[in-house]
């Protein structure tokens, strides 16, 4: 710890930058073997159909797939925070069983939960024709987003993120990641003393996500330590928080805001991909941003993500309690 009594990351490999991470450090071939078991469970599914939630992993032979999601977890967890898998034949299969596939390979990485306040488990990423504003999640619209974490605005936001891409868009929709610990790096190289405002909370709007008796508005640190790095960092949620709490978004407050902003901007900072249909995404939603550019659709035909979250503490409800 320095000086200003806050952590440096210095050399953790977590720490990267968009030219020192090469590809071969967050690409996972999928192996043919895994491909095979899941073939295999999805033929016993069809004669022995379940609802998806009673789908359970430990009842197939899924040697080869738990083997990849091992691997992918720790390069979540002690390396560069984001992992794509390359890639699942999603063409072969329907919908249904494209979104089995999804839950028992999502259930090796760790516990989906709940992402909405009101129950919902399996989302649907695609522009659902909404314009943002405070209210409207980002994922419902076309529009870019600044690498963010997801439901920073939660008492229980996810531990990791999983996309599986079904339907790319006609232009756009690029993949951002950053890593945060090379921003609190930099912060604490440029701004110190911001750095340690971003320590203390700031008000975030919660996007509609909340009961009529609830407030529309939360406070948490943009990092804490517990003891890893932890952030709740997204572009637009804190200044729409200072907005509906009638708060003045300015000074030191601000100003550290906006420090951190134009870093996490820097696309130099940036690994980026285009993600193709059948491929996995998956980042730790502790300590890696993640973020896209607007995009384009076809006509008649949407960009199409699933996406669950995984959290394996507290309960499987939106805010574990």
């Amino acid at each position: 710890m320095n000086t200003a009594g806050i952590l440096e990351y210095g050399d953790d490999p977590r720490a990267w930058t968009g030219s020192s991470l090469v590809e071969a450090r967050w690409r996972l071939p999928v192996p043919p073997e895994c491909v095979d078991e899941l073939n295999t469970a999805l033929a016993h599914f069809r004669r022995h159909p379940v609802p998806l939630l009673l789908t359970a992993q430990e009842d197939y032979e899924l040697a080869a797939c738990r083997e990849i999601l091992a691997a992918a977890r720790a390069r979540l967890d002690d390396g560069p925070g984001v992992v794509l898998l390359d890639r699942l034949p999603v063409e072969d299969w329907n919908r249904k069983e494209q979104e089995v596939v999804f839950w028992l390979l999502g259930s090796m990485l760790a516990r989906p939960v709940v992402q909405t306040f009101d129950g919902k488990i399996l989302e649907e990423v695609t522009d659902t024709g909404v314009k943002k504003r405070i209210g409207v999640r980002g994922f419902r619209t076309n529009v870019g987003q600044n690498p963010h974490v997801d439901n920073s605005f939660n008492h229980a936001p996810p531990d990791y993120v999983s996309l599986l891409s079904l339907a790319g868009a006609k232009e756009g929709g690029i993949s951002r990641f950053i890593s945060f610990y090379t921003v609190h790096n930099r912060l604490e190289s440029e701004h110190p003393a911001l750095l340690r405002r971003l320590y203390e909370p700031f008000f975030q709007d919660r996007q509609g996500d909340f009961w009529p008796d609830e407030p529309q508005t939360v406070s948490y640190p943009v990092f804490v330590r517990d003891p890893e790095l932890r952030t709740r960092y997204t572009h637009f949620t804190i200044p729409a928080g200072y907005h509906t709490a009638g708060e003045a978004f300015e000074g030191v407050t601000r100003d550290a805001f906006e420090a951190m902003t134009r870093i996490v901007e820097d696309p130099s900072l940036y690994c980026e991909f285009l993600m193709q249909p059948g491929e996995l995404q998956i980042v730790n939603n502790r300590y890696c941003g993640h973020g896209r550019t607007e995009y384009v659709d076809y006509p008649g035909s949407k960009r199409l993500l699933l996406r669950l979250w995984h959290r394996s503490w507290g309960k499987r409800a939106y805010s574990a309690v």
